[in-house]
């Protein structure tokens, strides 16, 4: 009797072995010794003059906050297709999760957190 946890667990397993099968794979069929040209980074088509160095940490935090937000943002969408069978109860707790999406993002703004400049 195979119950509907016991197919996800399957699922799961193969998703692992075939992610670490092909990671063990390619690093046992790959190159071993790659030479100072693989080493060097690539942007666009135009080779580094020099080394530019590094971001600055603010880019990276400002990168966090959107993807932070975007990925709240982005959990409306479920509940926005399902919003017919929610009624009340769900329509308020969506607004509860905006209005503490919206102080968060309004305590970020008053701190600074989005300039790098």
């Amino acid at each position: 009797m195979i119950t509907d946890y016991t197919a996800l667990l399957i699922y799961v397993i193969v998703a692992f072995l075939i992610a670490f099968g092909m990671s063990y794979v390619s690093n046992l069929l790959g190159p071993k010794a790659p030479g100072g040209l693989k080493r060097t980074t690539y942007e666009s088509g135009i080779m580094p003059e020099a080394p530019v160095g590094y971001f600055s940490v603010r880019f990276y935090r400002v990168a966090m906050f959107f993807m932070i937000f975007d990925v709240a943002v982005m959990s409306l969408y479920p509940w926005a297709i399902t919003l017919g069978t929610l009624h009340q109860a769900g329509f308020v707790k969506a607004l509860v999760f905006l209005v503490i999406v919206a102080l968060a993002f309004a305590y970020v703004w008053n701190k600074g957190g989005f300039q790098w400049d």
